[in-house]
């Protein structure tokens, strides 16, 4: 199997089918994880809880392939996401890129890199404005 089409799968299967039985057939033992994620997602945690905690706060996800190329045992996708938050009240519209590379058919590093911060406008999680805010050099902060 080529290496962008074992990222088809892993989108397919771990997101939109919710097939987390998968993921220690994808993932090499050593993986080496790096992204936005990176304090969730090292050795020892197990990718299943990172799923988990992000299908709590989104449902109905699908993510769609929108482009993929490969170079040797590199291969990368850009995805789009579409989901609706856990209430159903919003729709969610984010995109991503995952770059891996891949050691005896399985995924060995890990480069991931999503529009978190659109994903937690859109959840009302942040104001939608944070991105131009925080480009003039202001701080956000947060009143209890």
């Amino acid at each position: 199997m080529k290496n962008s089409a074992l990222l088809h799968l892993w989108f397919e299967e771990v997101w939109n089918k919710d097939n987390l039985d998968i993921v220690d057939e994808l993932l090499d033992p050593d993986v080496i994880f790096n992204g936005a994620l990176d304090a969730v997602v090292s050795p020892g945690v197990d990718y299943k809880e990172v799923v988990t905690a992000m299908k709590a706060l989104l449902d109905q996800i699908k993510v769609t392939v929108t482009h993929s190329i490969e170079d040797g045992d590199l291969a990368m996708v850009r995805v789009r996401v579409d989901a609706l938050d856990s209430s159903h009240r919003r729709k969610l519209d984010f995109t991503g890129q995952m770059l891996v590379r891949v050691r005896n058919g399985r995924f060995f590093e890990f480069y991931s890199n999503f529009d978190y911060l659109r994903m937690f406008e859109q959840l009302g999680q942040i104001p939608t404005d944070a991105l131009p805010v925080c480009l003039t050099g202001e701080r956000l902060v947060w009143v209890e």
